[in-house]
């Protein structure tokens, strides 16, 4: 059980901040429907902040942790103490406030412990954003749902029960919603959405919202200037202020008609003020329409405070005085120093301190995403002071404590590799290999596939998590359709630029390319062949890499020069963005493998020639290597592997009687015995990238001879083979003289090679 919670925490905790606004709604309609005190919201998220202090402690072992949660404990019972000696008090309610109060610290300090294992997408919140949003302007349209305020100002709440936690929540993620605007394609949405927000934070008759929004406009409309001023593009900055005067004015004529206005109306005539300007004339009205009469609230507070005992100004004074609940000041930090006294308050933002200390000192402002995280901090420490519930309700303080963790720099970075699946195959074997040799100290590494099957998935390093993302196959277009959008969708909404690098691994794989593109800005398409061969027709050449949206890659890599080279023909607006990056083999699994004992052995009289790879004509042209042994004396050809065409060479072998020199092995998963008993490992294809088996001869210090010369930067094949014509004529004459040359394989270092190679991708993981 504990392994199943460590695999998929950071799933749970994303389903858990998901389902926010739906808890928010069951709190709303128990408490003003069902006029319940314990709600189902309140139930969950005690049971979840729980579940959360259980997995860091018990599943991913921080035993450490348990020394503040004890301190934090002991604070609780002094408290509780406190509160049974010196006031005549509810204990139950003032437990249920001192829980409410703290769920902030614990779960930060909490989740904190686990940082690497948790990635949130800002799609996620955004999602969450748009739940609340919905879940306002709905019930607002059909004139349903709850009010924000019970007399006399406007304003309405849908189904949600507090006006300052939701609005709140709406403005510490105001930042996120422009982050994912900025970087969407699509207008219409955009637009679409922006209505919605406007009508809601406009219906809900707070300020917050509003203030929010102001800051991040600001904040944003300053970055675009800034990288406007340093491309000297000014005419664009002319155009921008004319579209802000414009949005201006269109608020001024919307505004009148909105529930704030009326609000700000409601609340002048209430202070007996003809105009805006006249609040400024006494701090009274200031108090009154700015801050809503907090300063009012934190004087009798803090009078409260002064005539408490000596253990009550250590541990707090509490939520109820005189046998009733005290009004909340509604500006966080004076409501946590005086209801929970200096010891409290020290627990309390020690914790916070600490985490923004970790954040400042790692944190570089690279990107408008980062400057806008950095925004969210500034609004969450301002809203915090000024307007309250954002560190001290749970509802508030659970995204609070999700963005501020997601600016703390995490100890591994996470990789996303995509393929098909991991059956027997070139590109499937490449791939375990490549993320067996990662350092999982340094990184967390995923493969997502489109069927989890295949002989390599037990090579597998235990480390690696391997998931499965099915494509439906429905026999209804449209049914077929609906499934695999929702599917993207639901991983959008989970993984969107979540990991630190992704790689569509598999060429061919066209849901894993799409996958890698959503996953990371850090993205890389591997391209494992000489595509001009497979698509000789360049307008099916470009619809291919089209459909995989190859433009929207930060990087493509190849497995030769070759590859890289021919595609460039088609494609040489990418040659920035363009690298060559061979394919990875397990020398010393390679070494240990070949001493495996067969019974199949080489005859001494004849050279022998392997070949390994899929019998299938249109690539790997086999036919070629059954002519050079039909044509060349004392000569022998072994065939491992199986494939389409393989009734094609039997029938082929049949026909020459070549019977005593032809041997079809079939598909072995470990062929190394066999190649070491080979004089030639021989490929006769039209097209390759780099094949896996030019890099396993040469472990097992075999010469190659091949009808595709090829290179990398690293490594050229013609120092460790010999490369010869298709010409199938030719072709036995120029093995006729390899042969006569007797020359042994060539020595090298490949695992040296190898770690220059990962030491690249190390350079790539990291950007």
């Amino acid at each position: 059980m504990n392994e199943k919670i460590k695999n998929n925490i950071n799933l749970i905790i994303k389903i858990f901040i998901l389902s926010q606004p739906i808890l928010d709604v069951l709190t709303g309609i128990c408490v003003n429907t069902l006029k319940l005190d314990i709600t189902i919201g309140v139930i969950i998220r005690i049971l979840m902040l729980a579940f959360i202090c259980y997995t860091v402690v018990f599943v991913f072992k921080k035993k450490k942790l348990l020394i503040p949660y004890l301190i934090i404990g002991l604070y609780f019972i002094l408290y509780l103490v406190g509160m049974y000696l010196y006031k005549d008090s509810s204990i139950l309610l003032e437990a249920k406030n001192l829980l409410r109060a703290f769920y902030f610290p614990i779960l930060l300090m909490s989740l904190y412990n686990i940082k690497d294992e948790i990635r949130i997408s800002n799609m996620t919140l955004f999602s969450v954003l748009f739940l609340y949003l919905i879940f306002l302007f709905i019930p607002t349209v059909f004139g349903l749902g709850y009010k924000s305020y019970l007399i006399t100002k406007a304003g309405t709440l849908g189904f949600f029960n507090s006006a300052n936690e939701i609005s709140g929540i709406i403005s510490i993620l105001t930042p996120i919603m422009f982050i994912i605007f900025y970087r969407s394609k699509k207008i219409i949405p955009i637009a679409v959405l922006s209505v919605i927000y406007i009508a809601v934070i406009l219906m809900i008759g707070t300020k917050t919202p509003l203030i929010s929004l102001i800051i991040t406009v600001f904040v944003t409309l300053i970055y675009i200037w800034i990288s406007w001023i340093k491309a000297k593009k000014y005419k664009n900055i002319l155009y921008s202020l004319g579209v802000v005067l414009v949005g201006i004015f269109a608020i001024i004529l919307i505004l009148p008609k909105t529930n704030f206005y009326k609000n700000i109306r409601t609340h002048l005539d209430y202070l007996g003020l003809d105009h805006v300007t006249d609040i400024f004339k006494d701090p009274f009205l200031v108090d009154h329409f700015i801050f809503s009469s907090r300063i009012e609230f934190l004087d009798e507070k803090s009078r409260i405070y002064l005539d408490s005992e000596f253990y009550e100004k250590l541990f707090g004074i509490g939520y109820i005085n005189d046998g009733i609940e005290t009004k909340l000041i509604e500006m966080d930090y004076f409501d946590i120093y005086y209801s929970h006294g200096i010891i409290g308050f020290t627990i309390y933002f020690s914790i916070l301190l600490f985490v923004i200390y970790l954040i400042l000192k790692d944190y570089k402002v690279k990107n408008y995403n980062d400057v806008m995280m950095v925004t969210i901090i500034f609004l969450i420490m301002l809203l915090s002071f000024f307007t309250g519930h954002i560190l001290t309700a749970p509802s508030v303080n659970i995204l609070s404590t999700i963005i501020i963790l997601s600016l703390i720099k995490r100890n591994k970075k996470d990789l996303l590799f995509t393929a098909y699946n991991l059956d027997i195959g070139g590109i499937e074997k490449a791939l375990v290999t490549l993320v067996n040799r990662i350092d999982y100290k340094k990184y967390n590494v995923e493969i997502i596939l489109e069927e989890k099957k295949g002989i390599f998935l037990d090579k597998v390093n235990k480390e690696v998590k391997v998931k499965e993302m099915k494509v439906s196959n429905h026999k209804d277009v449209l049914i077929r359709k609906a499934i695999n959008f929702t599917r993207k969708l639901v991983f959008k909404i989970l993984y969107d630029y979540t990991y630190d690098f992704s790689c569509c691994y598999a060429t061919y794989s066209y849901s894993g390319a799409k996958l890698a593109l959503i996953a990371s800005d850090n993205n890389s398409f591997y391209i494992h062949s000489n595509y001009k061969f497979i698509y000789p027709n360049e307008s099916e050449f470009k619809a291919f890499f089209d459909s995989r949206n190859i433009a929207d890659y930060k990087r493509l890599f190849f497995v030769s020069n070759e590859s890289k080279n021919s595609f460039l023909e088609v494609y040489p607006e990418y040659k920035n963005k363009s690298y060559v990056i061979n394919n990875f083999v397990d020398t010393k699994e390679i070494i240990e493998k070949a001493k495996e004992e067969i019974k199949e052995k080489k005859s001494k009289e004849k050279l022998l020639f392997v070949f390994v790879g899929r019998l299938e004509d249109a690539s790997k042209k086999l036919r070629r290597a059954l002519n050079v042994v039909k044509n060349i004396n004392n000569t022998e050809l072994w065939i491992i592997g199986g494939g389409p065409d393989q009734k094609i060479y039997e029938e082929y072998v049949d026909k020459y009687k070549l019977q005593n020199k032809v041997k079809f092995l079939g598909v072995k998963a470990n062929p190394y015995p066999y190649m070491k008993e080979a004089d030639y490992i021989i490929l006769t294809s039209d097209y390759e990238g780099f094949p896996v088996t030019y890099l396993e001869a040469i472990s097992l210090n075999k010469k190659v001879i091949t009808t595709i010369p090829t290179s990398d930067e690293l490594l050229d094949i013609s120092k460790y083979g010999y490369a010869i014509s298709t010409d199938e004529d030719k072709m036995v004459e120029e093995i006729k003289e390899i042969i006569k040359k007797k020359e042994k394989g060539t020595s090298i270092s490949l695992d040296e090679v190898q770690e220059k190679r990962l030491k690249k991708l190390y350079e790539l993981f990291n950007e």
